[in-house]
């Protein structure tokens, strides 16, 4: 899995600003994905800047969306069409098509930020190769792939609990209920995985159907308490051993230590939202990474066991 990020990209496109043409005299961005690539190299050369859309819309007068012409000249110089990133070509020539109908005659440099290195015609320059399978941070929760990943609740999908309603009680009963909303997912999500206790099943389901979260499967620790769960810290073995035992290709955790004990675990890979760090699996061979989950596996039963007094 190849993993680019927000500053990934805002360093790529600043590093690759010299090689834009200078004679540019509009930037557009194609929705959704292309509009801050687009909106970054319109700032920094100071020219005008629309989406798609609003350029299709202004079709015979389209012109006026132009730096030149500001400046007093006819508007009809090159137009930069900007994408965060090109796979198959499939919505390039849907964006070519569109533009030779509302501008035929305007010249257009296509750019896609990240190309996935299959030859596509019509791509006029790109910054940097990246091959599929890939990931972007802009795009994560939005990929048509995470029917085949494991997502984790509070930190991700809504905001963590506070230490005040982390109570096991009334307090927490109502964050559950009411917890804020962060991100609403595109596409059905294909495991869910939370350290949330299992008699608190109804509260999640009730809560993911109201903010239209669809998922497969909703996968919650079970036999232990609240208090045990903490005095444990087993957070990270459980998704580990969950994701591990699970075809899943990507776990999306919002918490850096345990993203990495979960790819350290499972030896599949991690993707951290508070940081936008994905975390490689350092240990492939199975013997190591059965070793790695014994001995994980052995802190966390016995610090549960000493709890529940075994």
């Amino acid at each position: 899995m190849n993993f680019r990020s927000h500053d990934d990209m805002t360093h790529l496109i600043r590093r690759n600003m010299p090689r834009i043409p200078a004679d540019i005299d509009l930037v557009v961005g194609v929705p959704r994905s292309g509009l801050s690539p687009a909106a970054q190299v319109a700032l920094a050369r100071n020219l005008p800047f629309v989406t798609l859309d609003e350029y299709v819309a202004g079709g015979a007068d389209a012109a006026r969306f132009s730096a030149r012409q500001r400046l007093g000249g006819t508007g009809t110089g090159r137009i930069l069409v900007v994408d965060d990133s090109v796979g198959d070509g499939g919505a390039l020539r849907r964006v070519r098509a569109a533009l030779a109908q509302a501008a035929p005659d305007r010249p257009i440099v296509y750019l896609a930020i990240y190309w996935s290195g299959v030859s596509v015609e019509g791509l006029d320059l790109w910054f940097e190769k990246v091959s599929r399978p890939r990931l972007f941070e802009w795009n994560a929760l939005h990929h048509d792939g995470i029917g085949n990943f494991c997502v984790d609740i509070d930190g991700v999908l809504c905001s963590d609990p506070t230490r005040a309603q982390n109570d096991d009680g009334p307090a927490y009963d109502a964050f559950l209920r009411a917890a804020p909303l962060r991100v609403r997912p595109t596409h059905e999500i294909g495991w869910l995985v939370s350290n949330r206790l299992e008699k608190y099943r109804p509260q999640t389901e009730d809560w993911l159907a109201a903010m239209g979260i669809r998922y497969r499967e909703l996968i919650l620790l079970d036999g232990v308490s609240a208090e045990t769960r903490r005095a444990a810290g087993a957070h990270g073995w459980f998704k580990g051993k969950v994701y591990a035992d699970l075809p899943a290709e990507l776990f999306i955790e919002s918490e850096p230590f345990q993203a990495r004990d979960i790819a350290s675990l499972s030896g599949k890979p991690a993707l951290c939202t508070d940081t936008w760090t994905l975390y490689r699996p350092d240990l492939n061979r199975p013997g190591q990474l059965n070793a790695v989950s014994r001995s994980l596996g052995r802190r966390a039963l016995r610090a549960l066991r000493r709890k529940l007094g075994g």
